[in-house]
C-alpha cells in the first residue's frame, strides 16, 4: 500500500475553483476495509488555517475523505 500512496504525496490539493489549497503530505488508509479516512495537507501559505472547516494538527490540515470529489494530476475537494 505504501508504495501506491507515496504515487500522491506532495500532489497539489485544489479547491472547487481550481486554487490551491496545498500540498498532499499523508493519506490515512483504514487498516481493515482499505478505504481513504482523510488526507493529510500541507496548507498554503495564503490561506490563514483558523478559518478553515478542518481542524490543523502538527501543522497539517485534516481534511476528510468525503471532502474529495476526485483524484487525477490534482487531488479536487468539493469546496
Amino acid at each position: 500500500m505504501a508504495s501506491f500512496s507515496s504515487e500522491f504525496l506532495k500532489r497539489p490539493v485544489v479547491d472547487t475553483n481550481g486554487e490551491l489549497f496545498g500540498l498532499l503530505e499523508e493519506i490515512i488508509i483504514d487498516t481493515k476495509s482499505g478505504q481513504l479516512v482523510e488526507l493529510l495537507v500541507d496548507v498554503s501559505k495564503e490561506i490563514d488555517p483558523s478559518k478553515l472547516p478542518w481542524p490543523m494538527e502538527d501543522g497539517l490540515c485534516r481534511v476528510p475523505a468525503q471532502e474529495v470529489s476526485r483524484i487525477a494530476d490534482r487531488i479536487h475537494l468539493s469546496r
